[in-house]
């Protein structure tokens, strides 16, 4: 399976360069799905913040129940438009480092949303296949694999991968445990021996918060050209718009490779005042506790099409 990179990207941009963003908000969703990527790493966090802006206290078993229904139609909106594979990561090494109501039962959630009633009805009327990688750390997690395995089709169009990950050598574990059982002698084997089937590369990553990134936020052995992005909307409140235009941004605005670069960064002058101003991404203060982007205004901004707006 083709990543967006090289040829594919310099196919995308001189076949479908016309199409605007507004046409993109308004296509199919059998048009959309030509141009999405097969597998994606859907890594939302700040859910307690979340529930506190919604009304939840952050620790309680009503802020479970409200965002196990949110992820659902976060994933949803996903998978409608034409992903096949979601990798969501439900726990990183850090919050089994943390003391106090929630790291006591922070299993017992991951548990209920991922395996609870609620949860398998919701996939059986989806029709959604869900798997779980790392139970085998932890034995509580254990069955819920099993259960999924069981309550869930062997093959599906639609994936839901669930990672949780206690602590940051676990990938490790499964890498190696996955070519000591197997023998394997390639990427592919082993990938084949960890997930049991063979499986597209990741090439779209989306996330909240700071932009970092760790071994343990993608997939093992599946990272491909992975287009990253970062939302400061806590929680699973993934919109249809929202999806959308990073799939038009991801499609089509990224696509810019070309084999013949003649004359491609004389182009720049014209814009000049955007590439020697432009702003550092990445660079925040502190929001309250929180991390958050800092504000950036310049004498221009320079929208999708390449054209300046005075700011």
């Amino acid at each position: 399976m083709v990543g967006v990179t090289g040829s594919l990207s310099a196919q995308r941009g001189a076949d479908k360069q016309l199409l605007t963003e507004d046409a993109f908000q308004t296509a199919s969703l059998d048009e959309i799905a030509k141009v999405a990527p097969p597998a994606i790493v859907y890594a939302a966090a700040g859910t307690r913040r979340s529930a506190a802006l919604a009304g939840l206290a952050s620790h309680s078993e009503a802020y479970v129940r409200w965002s196990r229904e949110q992820m659902i139609s976060a994933c949803k909106i996903i998978f409608d438009h034409g992903v096949h594979h979601i990798f969501t990561v439900l726990a990183a090494p850090g919050q089994f480092q943390e003391v106090g109501r929630y790291r006591q039962r922070l299993l017992d959630w991951i548990s209920w949303g991922v395996a609870g009633p609620e949860a398998l009805r919701d996939y059986r009327e989806l029709g959604w296949r869900v798997r779980l990688l790392g139970g085998d750390d932890l034995p509580t997690l254990a069955r819920v694999q099993e259960q999924l395995s069981a309550a869930t089709p062997a093959i599906a169009e639609r994936t839901l991968w669930f990672m949780v990950i206690p602590d940051p050598e676990a990938p490790w574990r499964w890498i190696l445990d996955a070519v000591w059982r197997s023998q394997a002698r390639s990427r592919a084997e082993v990938v084949q021996a960890l997930y049991g089937e063979e499986l597209p590369l990741i090439t779209l990553y989306f996330s909240f918060g700071k932009p970092i990134v760790a071994p343990y936020l993608l997939p093992p052995l599946l990272a491909g050209t992975v287009q990253c992005y970062w939302t400061q909307r806590p929680g699973y409140r993934l919109t249809e718009a929202e999806w959308r235009a990073i799939l038009y941004d991801y499609a089509y605005l990224r696509a810019t490779w070309r084999a013949d670069k003649t004359g491609r960064a004389e182009t720049s002058i014209g814009q000049r005042d955007a590439w020697e101003r432009g702003p550092t991404l990445g660079l925040g203060m502190r929001l309250g506790p929180f991390w958050y982007p800092r504000p950036w205004s310049g004498d221009s901004l320079v929208g999708h099409d390449g054209s300046h707006t005075s700011g």
